[in-house]
């Protein structure tokens, strides 16, 4: 049998890992400190299954030369011109990808004046003159032109769990033309990824019907008199040359003078200390759980204890009381706190001990079953001088609480301690903090509960490992709490972590076990309406495109937009953008950009934005009510965002659309729970813009706040020396987009794309402002100093930010770091205000025992649930709470107002 040579195309896995991270903030990650590292975690993730699934005998990873100097911008200085520049985030994480492929024991193929697709050409050809079965591991379909008979191509784009694999065979189905056709292909058809002009007019699909008819670049040149759509016949007359262009461009170099010879590439030969000290370094905590022989520094003698008997539940009890602390622990059926069902709870108070009680244990630990078990534990739960440490212990709480239990005395939260320490990074979870703490790698709940249709749910794991699981989890949460206390103290962030997220966890448990009602009719014929227009829109656009086609696939859109109306002609795009796969790129920018030259842009933007809204809300929202309650219970995340703002999921609430008629009927569903019932709404006013006045001192600007002026109005004034009488709405409109803008790292081309100003008008605006506010930009200027003197940034309630890249040589990455060390502390500090209004409205509403509830918080708003008869002590409470909130030299003022739905109170 042949050996198998795998050649990687380390320059497309690179980019691809990046964008697979990048393209979602939610899963863009960094260690700590705020390093990137999503493009050297998807690059490991894809070699790794690389690896294992195919055991090479010999593979290579090859990287691009230099630009500059590459071959072909010789012959063409515009190759790749159009290319943008490699991302500053990804950039940076290039060292360390190469750090990986020496890791793996893996040889990089490289010459300094070609691209890797030319390097891997070479090697593939030589692979199979040698005997070898070659795989070349890439998404380009540049290489299709060298797969033959021992050469195939192993494509990146599919998924690597089930790889897509290209013969010749292969590759004739999917293109309809022969591998040694694709040169002649790809010269007339182009690509715009690299700029390879190709012939104009002739898109794919001509081109392969031009091949398939002719056989050959050369023949179809010849014969050009022969083609018979005239606009086609004409560009192949009058652009021969750049056709014979295109062919050199798309060659492959397969004859390279390489430093490596084909003998010394062998089998991968990982180095498991080199890829621990670089997996530690980028917290990677999952790839150093996959590492062999992981150094532990876990040197505690264990004792994790079943509880079965009477006796053993009653010493428990007595050590947990006698500690008087302890981490606690439950094991459910279910994430879903409204749907998990009590298994049984673990608990620690010394590290290395841990007792787990089971709830389904047979026999029974009492006779009276699970229920006497609870209400043997109940007393040290409910006690509040009992102090208790938990992790992520509001979901805890919440399935005690249907259990029929009200925990009182939690102190701790690991994973609230993590987030206050490090709010950059990715993971606060249990089995990442034990690792990157104590090198322990805990035992995988996959493991314990299997995966797809042969998973158990936690009743159904046999006892003994279900202690072992449940001891663990508890035992590691007491021991975090040990690290993790100290550090907040080290770092300075006790006060905000004791003082404002620890007394938060109970408010939010308790906004999200009251949930919000909704009307099920209206959201039912909202959907109807919303499906008439949707059909009456598809409707138009395929009588406006000239036929049907599917409307949801960007391929069918482009060739629609761009090969059959050629919209962008009228647009005056030479050339329309393509994605990496050669599609016509369709999406929102790029439908704005045509939407005023024809009406099928236009109408396919209103098709997109009313199916995600049908979608993702009017269909779906009715599923997530809890049949018990009537009602939708969303999940309020407090280690997420590392500005300190409160996420929503579950549904996500915060992100219910409101400025579009559409989006106002979707909140027009959630309603007060009852018909004597109102929703209250109170939403801060310019809370940021009060902030940037308090922290920058600027006396126009607190004079401003201080009158109750138009705070636009007066910046308009001032920017533009005019009495504030006659200040039109556009120069109030740019005053206002550079009021808000200025917290977000604003500049003078984005001024200019949203006021439409020019930029040199903008700039000048933007100079005319800070000579009319010099206090801002004092503040700003002081901001960014003492950002990259400390590397991080403070907000006035103490939660901290660090900015390691503030000084970066990348000047993208540095700009990103500018932002954060302006924004943040405004940003943070308004979040950091809501949640203590949050306490305050929580308490005030417990201590004077009413019967109205807080019930959702989205951004700077509190929204509560309120009897008519209480509404007007609510609103006074209401308000009293969330101006008295924080102390600043402005006023924080709050508007209100109620109704039976959000609308109407909003």
């Amino acid at each position: 049998m042949a050996k198998r040579l795998f050649l990687v195309d380390g320059t497309a896995l690179a980019y691809r890992s990046f964008f697979a991270f990048a393209a979602n903030p939610r899963t863009s990650l960094t260690t700590r400190s705020g390093q990137p590292t999503g493009a050297v975690f998807g690059f490991v993730q894809t070699l790794r299954s690389l690896l294992e699934r195919e055991k090479p005998d010999a593979i290579a990873v090859a990287f691009d030369g230099p630009r500059e100097d590459l071959y072909r911008t010789q012959i063409y200085p515009e190759y790749k011109s159009t290319r943008s520049r490699m991302p500053d985030e990804m950039a940076v994480q290039l060292d360390d990808i190469r750090k990986v492929v020496e890791g793996y024991g893996i040889r990089i193929v490289e010459s300094p004046s070609d691209e890797a697709d030319d390097v891997i050409g070479t090697l593939a050809l030589r692979g199979r003159d040698a005997g070898m079965d070659v795989y070349i591991v890439t998404g380009d379909k540049d290489f299709l032109q060298v797969v033959g008979p021992h050469v195939h191509l192993w494509n990146l784009r599919s998924s690597t769990t089930k790889p897509e694999v290209l013969g010749p065979a292969e590759v004739e189905e999917k293109w309809g033309v022969k591998p040694s056709q694709i040169v002649d292909l790809l010269a007339l058809m182009g690509d715009s990824s690299d700029n390879v002009p190709g012939v104009p007019k002739v898109g794919e699909k001509t081109a392969v019907e031009l091949i398939q008819q002719f056989g050959s670049l050369d023949a179809v040149l010849a014969r050009a008199e022969e083609v018979k759509k005239p606009s086609i016949r004409q560009s192949l007359l009058e652009n021969r040359e750049l056709a014979e262009l295109s062919r050199r461009l798309v060659t492959l170099q397969t004859t390279l003078e390489l430093p490596v010879d084909l003998a010394a590439i062998g089998p991968a030969e990982p180095h498991p200390d080199k890829l621990r000290e670089l997996f530690t370094r980028l917290e990677f905590e999952s790839l150093l759980r996959s590492l062999p022989s992981v150094k532990k520094a876990d040197d505690v003698e264990k004792h994790y204890v079943c509880v079965r008997t009477e006796q053993q539940l009653h010493d428990l009890v007595h050590g947990l009381r006698k500690a008087g602390s302890f981490a606690f622990d439950t094991e459910t059926t279910s994430l879903d706190v409204r749907r998990a069902r009590l298994v049984g709870l673990s608990f620690s108070f010394e590290p290395g001990r841990a007792h787990y009680v089971p709830l389904n244990a047979q026999p029974p630990v009492l006779a009276g079953g699970a229920e006497a078990v609870l209400a043997a534990l109940r007393g040290v739960l409910e006690d509040p001088l009992l102090r208790k440490t938990g992790q992520n212990a509001k979901y805890d709480m919440a399935v005690l609480r249907g259990a029929g239990i009200e925990v009182r005395g939690l102190e701790f939260d690991t994973m609230l301690a993590s987030y206050c320490i490090a709010p950059g990074i990715v993971s606060h979870g249990l089995d990442e903090m034990t690792l990157r703490h104590f090198g322990h790698v805990k035992i995988p709940t996959k493991q314990l509960l299997g995966t797809g249709k042969q998973q158990k749910t936690f009743d159904q794991v046999d006892l003994q490992s279900a202690a072992e699981y449940a001891c663990e989890d508890a035992d590691y949460t007491w021991r975090l709490r040990s690290v993790l206390a100290p550090e907040l103290a080290a770092i300075g962030v006790e006060s905000l972590f004791h003082d404002l997220e620890m007394p938060l966890v109970p408010v939010i448990l308790d906004m999200e076990w009251e949930g919000i009602a909704v009307d099920r009719e209206h959201l039912e014929r909202l959907g109807r309406d919303l499906g008439k227009r949707i059909v009456e829109l598809e409707r138009r656009v395929h009588e406006r495109a000239g036929g049907e086609f599917n409307i949801g696939s960007p391929a069918q859109l482009g060739e629609v937009l761009f090969d059959k109306l050629e919209v962008h002609r009228a647009a005056d795009i030479s050339r329309p953008k393509r994605t990496k796969t050669g599609q016509y790129k369709t999406d929102a920018e790029v439908l704005e950009k045509l939407a005023p030259f024809h009406e099928v842009p236009q109408l396919v933007l209103e098709w997109r934005m009313l199916t995600k809204l049908k979608g993702t809300y009017v269909d779906s929202l009715p599923e997530m009510i809890d049949p018990g309650t009537g009602r939708i219970h969303t999940s309020f995340n407090q280690a997420v965002a590392a500005t300190g703002r409160l996420s929503s999921d579950n549904p996500n609430l915060q992100n219910i659309p409101i400025r579009t008629p559409e989006g106002q009927k979707v909140r027009s569903a959630f309603v007060s729970r009852a018909r004597d019932w109102v929703l209250l709404s109170a939403d801060y006013s310019q809370i940021e813009l009060r902030i940037l006045a308090h922290l920058s001192g600027d006396k126009a600007l607190v004079d401003s706040f201080r009158k109750g002026e138009d705070i636009h109005r007066r910046t308009a004034a001032l920017v533009h020396g005019m009495m504030p009488e006659l200040v039109t709405p556009e120069l109030r409109n740019q005053a206002k987009v550079i009021n808000y803008g200025l917290v977000y790292g604003m500049g003078a081309s984005r001024l200019a794309s949203e006021t439409g100003l020019t930029p040199p008008e903008a700039r000048k605006f933007i100079d005319a402002y800070f000579r009319a506010l010099p206090g801002v930009k004092r503040y700003l200027d002081e901001s960014l100093d003492q950002a990259r003197r400390t590397k991080q940034t403070v907000t006035m309630f103490g939660r901290k930010r660090p900015l390691p890249d503030i000084d970066a040589d990348n000047a993208m990455i540095r700009i990103a770091a500018e932002n954060m060390a302006v924004n943040t502390p405004i940003q943070g500090a308004a979040a950091d205000i809501v949640k203590r209004a949050m306490l305050r409205v929580h308490a005030q509403l417990a201590k004077r025992k009413l019967r109205a509830k807080l019930i959702l918080q989205v951004h700077d708003e509190l929204v509560l649930d309120v009897p008519e008869d209480e509404l007007r002590e609510v609103e006074i409470l209401l308000k009293d709470a969330m101006t008295g909130a924080a102390e600043l030299s402005v006023p924080l003022e709050v508007s209100m107002g109620h109704g039976r739905s959000w609308l109407a109170a909003h």
